[in-house]
């Protein structure tokens, strides 16, 4: 997605009445409603290297954002302050986060019974650039619900066993990237021929991320939970 943000329209008076729903009307509303969560690429402080846990639980017991579920009246830039405060105990400014893509998602499986009726979701993914390794020590994941986690390169993603969303993400970043480059160089009154060539390889990384769609063989196969499946990703 290359746009400023992710817009937030708030219609009259809003107040959030959010309450903790018991297991069973959780179910309930997951076999109901489309969940709305904002998930983050991290990037280490040299904005070479992404973080990525490798989940234990469903719905997508491999590797995969950080990241989690909207609550109601949140802007999606204050969700993602909130997750990232709770799960890693890091406060970032809100023009930290820079906006990358959105999609959705039907999961067959997840980790609420009945855990076969599976869940659907909408996703607004963020990335976030470190600043420190004081912030890089804090990302340590959840050992109930990750197996393990790892620094990798965007090219390991893009050319791995990893979901289409994760690739998607990455390659949508990097296509933002390079037209900010563009940008600025516009701005500074760059050459014609920097903005061309830089505009280019905006088309080139463009293609990628179409390309993630339609070059989908992703399998997962998590040991942990004795469950295998496939992907299908279509606009």
């Amino acid at each position: 997605m290359f746009q400023s943000g992710i817009p937030y329209h708030e219609t009259g008076a809003f107040k959030s009445r959010r309450t903790f729903l018991p297991d069973d009307q959780y179910g309930v509303a997951l076999d109901n409603l489309v969940k709305g969560c904002t998930d983050i690429l991290l990037l280490n402080p040299n904005g070479t290297h992404i973080f990525a846990g490798k989940r234990c639980v469903q719905p997508q017991p491999d590797w995969w954002f950080m990241g989690g579920r909207i609550f109601p009246g949140e802007t999606p830039i204050q969700s993602c302050q909130r997750l990232l405060k709770r799960e890693l105990g890091l406060e970032i400014e809100g023009n930290r986060f820079k906006t990358v893509c959105a999609q959705a998602f039907a999961f067959g499986m997840r980790e609420q019974e009945p855990k076969e009726h599976g869940t659907t979701d909408t996703q607004f993914c963020y990335k976030l650039q470190l600043k420190n390794e004081e912030e890089v020590k804090k990302v340590v994941v959840d050992p109930q619900e990750y197996c393990d986690s790892e620094w990798k390169l965007p090219v390991e993603i893009l050319e791995g066993n990893y979901h289409p969303a994760l690739k998607y993400a990455v390659g949508s970043m990097l296509a933002g990237e390079t037209l900010e480059k563009m940008e600025e160089c516009e701005e500074k009154g760059g050459s014609d021929a920097d903005i061309a060539r830089l505009s280019r390889e905006f088309m080139k990384r463009r293609k990628a991320v179409d390309d993630v769609m339609k070059k989908n063989d992703y399998k997962l196969e998590s040991k942990e939970l004795n469950y295998k499946t496939t992907v299908y990703s279509s606009y």
